[in-house]
C-alpha cells in the first residue's frame, strides 16, 4: 500500500516492530502517512502524546502498563486464585487468546517499549534490547503478600536515558507503591507516564472494558490524516 502511494493506518506491531525505521522511510518516499497509534495500549493515546504533545522535549524517563492481559492475570492471583483458574478467567473474559504465551513472557509489552522508543524517543530500539522477564514465574502468595503492603504488581515497561543519548529498555513484574502513578491503576487499566526535562511529568491512563476504545484510535488515525 505504502509502495503504491495509500496512507496505511494500522494496529498490527509486527512490521513496526521489525521494521519501523523501513517503513516510515518508504512512507515518505512515496508521499503518504502510516498511523499506527492502536499498536499500543489499545485506546490510550500515548504515541499521539509523545510526539505530538512532548515536542523539543527530552524524555528522561519512560514508563508504561501496556498490555491489560498480564495486570488482570495478576491480580486474580492476588485474589487467591490459582494459574490455571486465572488463565481460565482471563479467557473467558477476552483479554487472554491461546495460550497466552507472548502476553505473559513479556513478548507483547517488549513490542509496544519497542515501538515507543521509535515513535516518541526518536530511538531506533530493536526487540532484542529489550531486557524481558515475563510473570509465568511469579507465585500467587508474592503477588498477594505484596497487595496486603498495599503495592500492586505490574509488568513494567521502561525506557531510561543514558548519559549518551541512549536509552536502556526492560520489561519486568514490578511491585508498585500507591504513590506510583501507575501503582494506583485497576486490574483493566493500562497507562503510560513521560518524564520530561521542560513539560515534566505527563501521565496517561485508560480504563479498557470493552474493544470500542482500540477500535476507536483507527478512527482516529483516519481522521488525522484527512484533517
Amino acid at each position: 500500500a505504502l509502495q503504491r502511494g495509500m496512507h496505511v493506518v494500522t494496529p498490527n506491531k509486527g512490521p513496526l516492530v521489525l521494521a519501523y525505521r523501513e517503513l516510515h522511510e518508504l512512507a515518505a518516499a512515496n508521499g503518504v502517512q502510516l498511523r499506527f497509534d492502536g499498536t499500543v495500549a489499545g485506546g490510550l493515546p500515548a504515541i499521539n502524546i509523545g510526539q505530538r504533545d512532548l515536542r523539543g522535549a527530552i524524555v528522561s524517563q519512560l514508563a508504561a502498563v501496556p498490555n491489560l492481559c498480564t495486570g488482570y492475570v495478576m491480580e486474580l492471583l492476588a485474589d487467591g486464585m490459582s494459574w490455571d483458574e486465572a488463565l481460565e478467567r482471563a479467557r473467558q473474559i477476552g483479554v487472554l487468546e491461546g495460550d497466552g504465551s507472548w502476553d505473559l513472557e513479556g513478548w507483547d509489552a517488549a513490542a509496544k517499549l519497542v515501538i515507543l522508543a521509535n515513535a516518541v524517543l526518536d530511538y531506533p530500539a530493536r526487540l532484542e534490547q529489550v531486557a524481558r522477564t515475563g510473570i509465568t514465574d511469579l507465585r500467587p502468595g508474592l503477588l498477594r503478600a505484596a497487595r496486603e503492603q498495599g503495592r500492586r504488581y505490574r509488568l513494567l515497561a521502561q525506557a531510561g536515558r543514558n548519559p549518551d543519548g541512549t536509552y536502556s529498555l526492560s520489561v519486568a513484574p514490578v511491585p508498585l507503591p500507591p504513590q506510583h502513578p501507575l501503582g494506583r491503576l485497576d486490574r483493566r487499566q493500562m497507562g503510560v507516564v513521560y518524564s520530561t526535562d521542560i513539560y515534566g511529568t505527563i501521565i496517561s491512563i485508560i480504563d479498557e472494558t470493552d474493544p470500542i476504545p482500540s477500535a476507536a484510535t483507527m478512527l482516529r488515525d483516519v481522521l488525522d490524516i484527512y484533517a
